[in-house]
């Protein structure tokens, strides 16, 4: 497992490129490093516990964001040459809205292998089955009066008795506790529910051999526990005689977090180990999510979004655009977003603003943007032309629409706080488009609470 403290963050990121990469992998010196989103410029240095809970609320957004898009790629009827969704070795390929190719690389080994060995096998029925045999067959015991102890009131003690048995010994236990101290740290850190028993035998395990404060992901015992449990389990594997195929199910998924890293002797060709090549597509996922939870209420309605995400258990949209697209759409609003041509038998070119919403006073189109706050204060050649398509969006929507205060914003990712960009480039200002630093962390926890 790797050591947060030592893991280098990187902030860097390609301003003039909308596909860019979020995750962790080796950069040109061959150093391992957490490249983080747009927008993260104040995240601080050598912070474990900020480093610690961005993983893992990273590792949990793109499990959500993998699932999402499974199911949308079964219910997708989009027709296309080839298949959606393409296997990857270590995740999947697929198409994006603006039909752009992502790679999302959503497995981390010495993670999955533990938790799908959990998953996998039942608890209780291995503890029986691997667990220490002490009955006591009273038939044969005649065998073993010489090793008898021989108490008051003509009481005999025996130790043991050499019976066959399939069991393997008593360490092997202790296998199951090292195995459930893991997995209970992991799910306490994913903020995943823990089971009574996995409790139980995590605690059995760390009374017995760590100390009060170690833990897996403590910034100052990290070291130590990690050392401690590799000793624990190299103890276990000598001592142990019988071991069948659970027990080796169990050792090696231990073994693969205590030792393992991340895939660093099998690098994919473009050095990507666990991420996504275009974030662009998570955040939108990621944005609309926090819309339909505090944009869609009694007195504001979205009107319009360009997505199909899961919100609470259930697909938004209840629509297509241009016979393909799922998209939602509110039962009255007579969608508006296409432009006529070929006089004169006109045809429509169908168009897709992110979202739409109104309240009482006027009707905040939304831009998500996955991009670098410099390309809206600098000379910019896709924010020219998205700033054209947005004022596109405004026109058309104006017409069904007529006398609605309409706004225009683009939404970027900013790490820790709300706020808009001041600044921005003249073209931005000339047309009322405004541009809003949306706070990254609590539209992350929108998305990862509304599954």
């Amino acid at each position: 497992m790797f050591n947060f403290k030592t893991l280098k963050l990187t902030k860097r990121c390609d301003s003039e490129s909308t596909n860019s990469f979020v995750g962790i992998r080796r950069n040109e010196k061959g150093e391992v490093e957490f490249r983080l989103p747009h927008g993260f410029d104040d995240f601080p240095e050598d912070d474990f516990e900020a480093t610690k809970e961005l993983f893992f609320k990273m590792y949990r957004t793109f499990q959500k964001f993998e699932r999402d898009n499974w199911r949308q790629n079964i219910l997708d009827t989009r027709p296309t040459g080839k298949d959606q969704i393409q296997k990857e070795k270590d995740g999947y390929r697929f198409k994006n809205k603006e039909d752009n190719d992502v790679v999302l690389y959503s497995k981390i080994a010495l993670i999955e292998n533990l938790l799908d060995v959990y998953r996998d096998l039942a608890l209780d029925q291995m503890e029986r089955r691997i667990g220490a045999d002490e009955k006591v067959d009273y038939s044969k015991i005649d065998r073993y009066l010489d090793r008898a102890i021989y108490l008051p009131n003509d009481v005999i003690y025996i130790d043991k008795m050499d019976l066959p048995r399939q069991t393997l010994r008593y360490e092997s236990t202790t296998l199951i506790d090292l195995f459930c101290f893991i997995v209970s740290e992991l799910q306490n850190e994913l903020e995943e529910d823990i089971e009574p028993r996995v409790q139980e035998l995590a605690h059995r395990f760390s009374e017995q051999h760590l100390s009060h404060e170690e833990s897996l992901f403590n910034e100052e015992t990290f070291e130590t526990t990690i050392r401690t449990l590799k000793g624990v389990l190299d103890d276990i594997d000598k001592r142990t005689a019988y071991k069948d195929e659970d027990y080796w199910r169990l050792y090696e998924a231990i073994e693969t977090f205590l030792y393992g890293e991340l895939d660093m002797d099998n690098p994919h060709e473009d050095g990507t180990f666990w991420g996504i090549s275009n974030f662009s597509s998570v955040w939108e996922d990621m944005c609309a999510t926090w819309a339909f939870r505090d944009f869609n209420n009694g007195v504001n309605s979205i009107l319009y979004a360009d997505t199909n995400i899961v919100f609470n258990s259930r697909h938004v949209s209840n629509s297509k655009s241009a016979g393909y697209f799922s998209i939602y759409k509110k039962e009255d609003f007579d969608d508006p977003f296409f432009i006529e041509f070929r006089f004169p038998n006109y045809k429509k070119r169908w168009m897709r603003p992110d979202l739409v919403f109104q309240d009482l006073n006027y009707t905040v189109i939304f831009d998500w943007k996955y991009m670098d706050k410099s390309c809206f204060i600098d000379h910019n050649e896709k924010i020219q032309r998205d700033i054209t398509k947005q004022l596109c969006y405004e026109l058309t929507l104006q017409k069904v629409k007529p006398t609605a205060v309409v706004k225009n914003q683009f939404v970027i990712p900013n790490f820790g706080r709300n706020e808009f960009l001041d600044g921005v480039h003249e073209r931005l200002q000339k047309n009322c488009l405004r541009v809003f630093k949306a706070d990254f962390s609590a539209i992350q926890q929108i998305y990862l609470t509304h599954d």
